[in-house]
């Protein structure tokens, strides 16, 4: 938003004033479109004011800047892409898991609806900003139209406002309702010219002709940028050009900075990874006339040339290396897909090897995914489809989205364990199966909290929290919950925890197969002791005792290990001993691997080694010592990390900064205690 802002905006005063006033307002809204032709000024003016929104209170702005110069920022996918991070980010909630667009469109929609509520509830209003409606490459006509526009709330939810600003041309897409707000002419606002704007036109497009003759280096990076419709950076137009770095960024910060404008790339976003584009869409259509078909297809052969250097190296190496530009995995389908070059297109999207590469730097395989789509709709409005691309593609999305489900659910705690955590969440929230996920998410909040990062750490929990709810199964449901509740009762946030496990055992009492029901109790059982509650762990471990001696076999073996852990969990190391020696019959040293496991959890470390070396199966002796290990291990970093929590003022006064501002929900507000109040994150 920063590149798109001019540093001081001129003349905008009233302007400013009308757009706070329209959130404000209470009888405003809920639509309005800011109009006006080509270098009136509206992007300068919507950018300055989402940077400065107004200071009142409770107003939460989102936006979208679409930019057909800049490819993947003008399509309805990046725009559901971008708002639903957003949103999510907003309300402190997981992206969407699905991969299907249609999917990620409906739930973008039910995160406006939460967005907006929580917004009203906290006394504010959430408003959705979008500019340069006229520059929509999803825009069709006939049956076939899917927009940016058709994807804007008909029916904004809790007195949600939005703004729009754009040209009055081209005319509304056919996939926008006749009803819906957009059509209405009376939410037409007309901004007039800034003369300040037609200033900077004339300059770039006097710069523009200079260029269309300029030295060589000056015409191949005004060709290439047109080309490719921009998102290439200074290491890329070196490789391009063969010009040293110094003189491409001579040209393109000074010479011709009015030509050219830079943005941060879209998933590399650091400073030394910036991507530059033509200062505006008249520019680009400009460029594009002046250039010429022949000279544009040249610069576009060069870019292929490109492509197909990084897809199959002449050394011999891998294909799509590290190192590979992030043009050539995001801007450079999208410009096939506007050239209608289908053969290109679908070569980069069957290749395996290329999507892992985008996998690595982006985490996930959404951008994947619509890619697919993208070449799936281009190839079946050929008049004659090629079936057999339309089959691979097909074979090859399914690949994709398949490829989840068989990723270990500690993998993500372990890529947090190594320092990255974003790569961590990425795939944590990428597993299909819900319960894996809550166990994934969970299990990423333990690792960042060992590395000192509670706030996310306390994100995370309440995640997985609220991804064990959306759980059908009651089985299922009911052992999500108790594995989060036992991750917060470890943490210290026993309130928090007790309200989970009981959730949890509501939950486990409606399962109808007895040994799952008496399984799920027991699970709660040990959360509860975890939590401190012994009483109550001791009646549900008896209730769960007396229900398994009804069973036979390996049910009533696997209950009453469960009963033995709570049990032991709890205190009461004979009983849990004594238990697992004499009701568990050819499962006993499972058993007591588990109550040793249980006992080393609870602090009793030499009673949990003598229970642990008694055990004459090799194997189960060998798992009991090292969980006796680990436990010990643990415990001391615990008691470190405490001992460092002491030292910081929040600890002393009972908060963590975490606990403020959580989108309108905070665990004091539902009766279970600040999140803050005793953690050991």
């Amino acid at each position: 938003m920063e590149r798109i802002a001019p540093p001081q905006l001129l003349g905008r005063e009233a302007e400013l004033a009308e757009l706070a006033g329209f959130c404000l307002e209470e009888r405003r809204g809920p639509y309005v479109w800011w109009q006006a032709g080509p270098w009136a000024g509206k992007s300068a003016l919507m950018s300055t004011f989402v940077l400065n929104p107004p200071a009142a209170d409770g107003v939460c702005l989102v936006s979208f800047f679409i930019t057909a110069r800049l490819a993947a920022q003008d399509t309805p996918e990046a725009f559901t892409t971008a708002l639903t991070e957003q949103l999510c980010a907003l309300l402190h909630q997981e992206l969407p898991a699905s991969s299907d667009e249609a999917a990620r469109e409906v739930a973008m929609m039910d995160l406006f609806a939460q967005a907006a509520a929580v917004s009203q509830q906290a006394g504010g209003r959430l408003v959705l900003v979008v500019d340069g409606l006229d520059e929509d490459r999803g825009v069709t006509t006939g049956p076939k139209a899917h927009s940016i526009a058709g994807l804007l709330p008909g029916r904004p939810p809790a007195g949600m406002r939005i703004i729009v600003a754009g040209r009055p041309n081209p005319v509304i897409p056919d996939d926008v309702p006749d009803w819906h707000p957009l059509r209405d002419p009376g939410i037409i606002h007309l901004l007039s010219d800034s003369p300040h704007a037609r200033n900077l036109q004339r300059l770039g497009q006097s710069e523009l002709k200079r260029l269309l003759v300029g030295s060589p280096i000056e015409q191949d990076l005004l060709g290439l940028l047109t080309a490719a419709r921009g998102g290439l950076s200074g290491p890329d137009l070196r490789e391009l050009t063969g010009a040293d770095l110094v003189t491409i960024e001579e040209v393109l910060h000074t010479v011709a900075g009015r030509t050219f404008t830079r943005r941060l790339a879209y998933w590399t976003l650091d400073e030394e990874r910036q991507v530059y584009l033509l200062g505006h869409e008249e520019l680009q259509n400009a460029a594009c006339h002046y250039l010429g078909h022949d000279r544009l297809a040249h610069y576009r052969d060069r870019l292929h040339t490109w492509a197909e250097e990084y897809r199959a190296p002449a050394d011999g190496g891998l294909p799509w290396p590290p190192h590979t530009p992030e043009y050539l995995l995001t801007g450079y389908p999208r410009m096939l897909a506007a050239a209608g070059d289908t053969n290109r297109l679908t070569a980069l999207a069957i290749d395996p090897a290329r999507h892992d590469r985008m996998l690595d730097l982006s985490g996930g395989d959404t951008a994947a995914l619509t890619e697919i789509k993208t070449c799936q709709d281009l190839l079946l409005d050929c008049p004659e489809p090629d079936l057999y691309a339309l089959a691979r593609l097909s074979h090859h999305r399914g690949q994709l989205e398949s490829r989840n489900a068989h990723i270990p659910t500690k993998l993500p705690a372990l890529w947090a364990a190594l320092g990255q955590p974003n790569r961590a969440e990425q795939i944590a929230r990428g597993l299909t199966d819900l319960r894996e996920q809550a166990r994934a998410v969970i299990g990423v909040a333990r690792a960042v909290a060992e590395a000192g990062d509670h706030d996310r750490a306390a994100r995370l929990a309440t995640d997985a929290e609220q991804i064990a709810r959306t759980i059908t199964e009651p089985d299922d449901q009911a052992e999500a919950l108790a594995v989060v509740a036992g991750a917060v009762a470890e943490a210290g946030d026993h309130e928090w925890a007790a309200g989970l496990a009981t959730e949890a055992e509501q939950v486990a009492r409606t399962i109808t197969v007895p040994w799952q029901q008496g399984l799920a109790l027991a699970e709660v059982a040990e959360v509860v002791a975890e939590a401190g509650d012994h009483e109550r762990a001791a009646r549900l471990a008896t209730d769960v005792e007396q229900f398994a001696r009804t069973l036979t076999n390996w049910d009533q073996a696997w209950l009453l290990a469960g009963v033995a852990r709570a049990v032991a969990a709890a205190g009461d190391h004979d009983r849990a001993e004594q238990i697992a020696r004499t009701h568990t019959e050819s499962h006993e040293e499972w058993a007591l691997a588990g109550v040793a496991r249980a006992v080393a959890a609870a602090g009793d470390h030499n009673r949990a080694e003598q229970i642990a070396r008694s055990i004459t199966d090799p194997w189960q002796q060998v798992r009991a010592l090292i969980a006796v290990a680990e436990a010990s291990d643990h415990e001391r970093g615990c008691q470190a990390r405490r001992r460092r929590r002491t030292d910081r003022p929040h600890h002393r006064a009972g908060r963590y900064p975490a606990d403020e501002g959580r989108a309108g929900r905070s665990r004091a507000d539902d009766g279970r205690g600040g999140w803050g109040r005793g953690r050991g994150w």
